[in-house]
C-alpha cells in the first residue's frame, strides 16, 4: 500500500516548515560570544553526564509534537526526548530529534541539527532536517520525500555525480571508527580526509548536499538517522546498514541496501518500544563511489574470533 502523492507532499511541506521554526528556537538558545547572556541550562539522562539534555531539547521537542499533534491527529509521534514506550503505533509515524548535538550546541560549537523523519508502515518516506549555515539566518532546512528529490529550502537540490573516489575530497568517520572498522588493502591511501562532527545528522545533510563524499554513522539511534537516510537516497546518494548476519566474510560484504525500520508492520501492534533500540552502523556515500567504498571498508574481526579461528586452523593442519 502506497501513500497518496498530494498527502506526502504535504507532509513533506510541513517537515520543513517545523524543522526551519525549530531552527529559529534553537538559535535563540545558542551561545553568543558577544553577550554576557545566561550559560544555557543542563541536565543529565545518565549517571556519568554523557547524555546532556538541555532547555532548548526539550522547548524544541514540545513545539514540534504540539504542532504536529494539532496539524495530524492520528499520526504517532517518538522523540529522542520523553514518550511512553509502550505506547502502540499507527502506520505514520514522526520521529523528532529536536537537538541533535547537544553537546556542541551547549559549548557553543555550532555544528548542529533539528531533525525530523516520517515513516510509513516502517518505511522512511519524507524527512527534514535544520542546520546553521553562516550566510543564511537562522540556517537552512535539506528536505526531501520519497520520489521528489531533495531540497534545500525552496530550492530543488543539484548534486554532481562522482566516478571515483577523491584522496582529497572531505569524509565523516566516528570516533568509534577505528576501533571496529578497517580500510582494506591501498584504498587507505585514497579514503578521503576524515572529519567528526558530534552530529549524526549534520554529517548526514553533508552527504546529501554532496559537500562530503561519505560518511560512517555509528551509536546512532532512530530519531537520530531516519530523516537523513530520505535525504541522503533522494539526493542521489546511497545508504547501506552494516549487514550484521556473515558480516565477517568478505564474500557476502559488509553492508547492505537499508530498506524498513520494522517489518512487518502492524498497525496498532508495534509499539515504540520495537524502534527504540540502536540502529546498526551506517555508510552513506555518493552513487558513483558507494559500491568501491563499501568493498573497501570492512569489519575488524574480534579478537576473541581470531583467536578461536587460529586455533581451528591449527585443528585442521594437525588432522
Amino acid at each position: 500500500m502506497r501513500m497518496e502523492e498530494e498527502v506526502l507532499i504535504n507532509i513533506q511541506k510541513d517537515a520543513y516548515e517545523l524543522a526551519m521554526s525549530a531552527g529559529k528556537l534553537l538559535q535563540g538558545y545558542f551561545r553568543d560570544p558577544m553577550s554576557e547572556a545566561e550559560v544555557l541550562k543542563v541536565s543529565y539522562k545518565d549517571a556519568k553526564k554523557r547524555d546532556p539534555v538541555t532547555a532548548a531539547d526539550k522547548e524544541v521537542q514540545k513545539y514540534l509534537s504540539d504542532k504536529i499533534k494539532a496539524k495530524y491527529p492520528t499520526h504517532g509521534i517518538v522523540g529522542e526526548e520523553g514518550d511512553s514506550s509502550s505506547d502502540s503505533l499507527p502506520d505514520i509515524v514522526w520521529v523528532l530529534d529536536p537537538l541533535d548535538g547537544t553537546r556542541n550546541f551547549m559549548h557553543g560549537f555550532p555544528c548542529y541539527a533539528s531533525s525530523i523523519g516520517i515513516m510509513f508502515k516502517g518505511l522512511p518516506i519524507a524527512g527534514a532536517i535544520f542546520i546553521p549555515w553562516p550566510n543564511q539566518d537562522p540556517g537552512i532546512v535539506i528536505h526531501a520525500s520519497n520520489g521528489n528529490g531533495c531540497m534545500v529550502n525552496d530550492k530543488q537540490l543539484e548534486t554532481p555525480s562522482l566516478e571515483d573516489v577523491d584522496p582529497n575530497a572531505i569524509i565523516t568517520l566516528p570516533g568509534s571508527f577505528s576501533g571496529r572498522f578497517k580500510f582494506d588493502g591501498q584504498f587507505i591511501s585514497k579514503a578521503g580526509e576524515p572529519r567528526m562532527g558530534g552530529s549524526i545528522a549534520y554529517e548526514m545533510s553533508l552527504v546529501a548536499l554532496g559537500i562530503t563524499e561519505y560518511a560512517v554513522i555509528s551509536g546512532s539511534h532512530l530519531w537520530d538517522v531516519l530523516a537523513g537516510i530520505v535525504l541522503v537516497n533522494e539526493s542521489g546518494a546511497t545508504s547501506l546498514i552494516q549487514n550484521t548476519r556473515n558480516s565477517y566474510k568478505s564474500d557476502t560484504g559488509v553492508w547492505s541496501k537499508f530498506e524498513n525500520i520494522i517489518e512487518p508492520w502492524e498497525s496498532g501492534v508495534t509499539k515504540v518500544s520495537d524502534i527504540r533500540a540502536g540502529i546498526s552502523p551506517l555508510l552513506l556515500a555518493q552513487n558513483g563511489v558507494a559500491k568501491t567504498v563499501a568493498s573497501n571498508i570492512q569489519l575488524k574481526q574480534n579478537p576473541i574470533k581470531k583467536i578461536a579461528k587460529s586455533i581451528f586452523s591449527q585443528n585442521i593442519i594437525r588432522t
